[in-house]
């Protein structure tokens, strides 16, 4: 289990594999290569994720110069974070790959129309 600490979250980033049909047929057939999955990931956006943790820190330094109380996002909101930032960090409970960044490199919340 991965716990943030301070102001950073945790992100479940979206798989390729659930954004591109073609892509998640690809590899089930074996065929992978890693520059076209680079390549795609960039296409695609893979900037975006789902918010699984916050730590105690996150969006009140923020909030706090802007006079508000809630955060801007919460845990299982979508959101899109800035491109190069933070780390992948892999949970040794489940071997799945997250992404720990600052809440600041958080720049939007995706809100989902159905």
């Amino acid at each position: 289990m991965l716990v943030p600490v301070g102001h950073r979250v945790v992100i479940r980033q979206e798989r390729l594999e659930d954004l591109d049909p073609a892509y998640k047929k690809m590899t089930e057939l074996g065929f992978a290569i890693p520059e076209t999955d680079d390549k795609k990931r960039e296409q695609l956006g893979y900037d975006k994720g789902r918010l699984v943790a916050v730590g105690p820190g996150a969006f009140r330094e923020f909030n706090a110069s802007q006079g508000l109380t809630e955060p801007w996002a919460v845990v299982g909101d979508l959101v899109a974070f800035a491109k190069y930032s933070g780390k992948n960090i892999i949970d040794p409970d489940n071997n799945e790959v997250y992404m720990v960044l600052n809440d600041e490199d958080i720049v939007c919340v995706i809100k989902e129309t159905k």
